[in-house]
């Protein structure tokens, strides 16, 4: 590690370095085994946030903060934008040194919605990022530390201390075991009837011109045997679902995880791009009924009605902010290993001086997720949904300071307290609904969770 902080020495001494100063650099490394350094952290009291896309060849972690953003309440994106605009005057790096197309700095989430009522959420406020003093990145087949500093005491001692630390978390930690645990205690099918009683309330309301959709998710409690093996679960989740955001967030006592199929925004080079993803179907269990589900879904007027929304709303909020938009007119299938959905992604052109938070605020949050009109859709999730979805629903994923970013929305995901997880899934709920067929569809979503442990399929 002795090269690394030559390096920070040499570049402190060219630079200008203060206590107001964020500095952030990034060197090459060996190949990163992220299952071992979770395991490693784990038993620690360390904040940190993992991601991995196997599809696009991208992951990395995120730990130990030296810069926390959490805000709460009505102005959450406007007051994370007054501290990050405050911290970004006095930036420096050697991020150029480097052909790498986007380095995250902030990593986060948002909740759904604003709640006073935190109960099983407390650990999370309703805007949470941070900036941590370590970032392990692999991105196309290579593998980089970023160390980023603020108002950081650049003394040899505290450089070998730090890189000293991080030496012990890359130290091999990796069992053989898949085990993730066993699920001893479930609720799962509890709740039915409310859920049953909940599709009709909305259905009367869409029948009656109040809205046109309401988003109505499920929360199951599940209780395990022992402490779930995060590193296995997550490990898991990237094997089954490369085309995923493989994701675990973690402050505290909690950590959110999941696998989720939909991109919020991925903004990059003055581009935007979303994905609209709405209506669902089962997967075939030979290649002939597949292509035959699939057909149907392409074929289904009420999926077709609920993606248009989704479409209509994304297209709607761009054209706030871009100069041009791109989408094909028919949507085009989207095959995960235990369900297909209707999908069309979405492009547009961003105009100038238009930050990431501009962005944010028009897009959070979608139909897909919450209904439309929104607000109205929103009135009566509180009033119907029995549980705090806390950042089920809401934005997960990460920033920088050169208006790049990427987001996933933050479904088919749980909250794990302990051997406690709770598990989240949502359905759009239309005119044609029906709360049976919608039950199996949020069965279908909760899969990907319950299917980790070793007494469930």
């Amino acid at each position: 590690m002795k090269n690394y902080q030559e390096k920070i020495k040499t570049f402190v001494n060219q630079n200008s370095i203060d206590k107001q100063t964020l500095s952030s650099l990034i060197f090459k490394i060996d190949e990163i085994d992220f299952q071992s350094i979770i395991n490693n952290i784990q038993d620690k009291d360390v904040t940190y946030f993992y991601t991995k896309q196997i599809s696009e060849e991208v992951s990395f972690l995120g730990f130990n903060p030296i810069f926390e953003v959490a805000t709460s309440g009505n102005s959450r994106i406007e007051d994370t934008e007054k501290i990050v605009s405050g911290i970004a005057k006095n930036f420096i790096s050697n991020w150029d040194e480097f052909n790498i197309e986007s380095i995250p700095l902030f990593l986060g989430g948002m909740t759904f919605t604003i709640d006073k009522q935190k109960d099983l959420w407390s650990d999370f406020s309703d805007s949470e990022w941070f900036i941590p003093k370590f970032l392990l990145f692999q991105s196309k087949g290579k593998s980089y530390v970023v160390f980023n500093s603020y108002g950081y005491d650049f003394s040899e001692q505290k450089i070998d201390f730090d890189f000293e630390r991080l030496n012990s978390y890359l130290t091999k930690n990796v069992s053989n075991s898949q085990n993730v645990g066993t699920i001893i205690i479930s609720s799962n099918g509890k709740e039915k009837n409310i859920w049953v009683e909940n599709v009709n309330k909305a259905l009367k309301k869409i029948d009656s011109g109040e809205v046109q959709k309401i988003v109505l998710s499920r929360q199951i409690d599940l209780e395990l045997n022992d402490n779930i093996k995060i590193s296995s679960a997550l490990e898991i989740l990237g094997k089954r679902y490369p085309r995923c955001y493989v994701f675990a967030f973690r402050k505290n006592s909690s950590i959110f995880f999941g696998a989720s199929p939909e991109k919020l925004a991925k903004i990059s080079n003055g581009w935007i791009e979303a994905d609209a993803l709405a209506g669902s179907i089962s997967r075939g269990k030979s290649e002939e009924e597949d292509s035959n589900l699939a057909k149907t879904l392409l074929a289904s007027k009420k999926d077709l009605a609920e993606q248009e929304i989704v479409v209509s709303f994304i297209r709607d909020s761009f054209s706030q902010f871009c100069s041009q938009v791109v989408f094909e007119p028919k949507p085009i299938i989207r095959k995960l290993p235990n369900i297909q959905h209707l999908w069309t992604p979405i492009k547009g052109k961003i105009n100038p001086n238009k930050s990431i938070f501009t962005i944010l605020k028009e897009l959070h949050p979608t139909p897909a997720i919450c209904g439309v009109p929104w607000n109205k859709a929103l009135k009566s999730i509180k009033e119907m949904e029995p549980h705090n979805r806390g950042l089920f629903s809401g934005m997960i994923g990460w920033f920088n300071l050169k208006n790049e970013g990427e987001f996933a929305v933050a479904i088919r995901a749980a909250l794990l307290k302990g051997k406690k997880i709770y598990a989240f899934a949502g359905c759009g709920i239309v005119q044609g609904s029906d709360p049976e067929i919608e039950y199996a569809e949020s069965e279908l979503k909760l899969k990907p969770i319950i299917s980790l442990f070793d007494n469930l399929e």
